[in-house]
């Protein structure tokens, strides 16, 4: 399921979106590969690895409408999703706590954040 984020909430998800906009196609981030494409107006940033993969699409970012949240989904090990997520601390607590993660699993992510 998609979780939507607020971008003034998480300007570290801004920040990954324009380092992929400055990179274009894919590339490495971290040891994950990032890529970046564009359907219609909406952007989709995938990180992919063989522990976990991240999806984050921002409606409109292609047709300059920013106020929609960006929606992002995490599957396999969100733990390690956490500690790659280039952004601060609290922008990744602000993801965290909106993540439909069981207890224990939010508790390791808010401690590996």
């Amino acid at each position: 399921m998609l979780t939507p984020i607020p971008l003034t909430d998480c300007l570290g998800l801004i920040d990954l979106m324009l380092t992929g906009d400055e990179h274009r196609a894919s590339f490495d981030l971290n040891g994950v590969g990032v890529s970046v494409e564009r359907i219609g107006d909406a952007a989709y940033l995938e990180a992919a690895c063989t522990d976990f993969g991240f999806l984050a699409v921002y409606p409109g970012w292609y047709s300059g409408e920013h106020g929609a949240p960006a929606h992002v989904i995490i599957i396999g090990d969100p733990i390690a999703c956490t500690r790659w997520l280039p952004m601060k601390r609290d922008e990744r607590l602000a993801i965290i706590n909106r993540l439909p993660l069981n207890a224990i699993d939010h508790t390791l992510c808010k401690t590996a954040a």
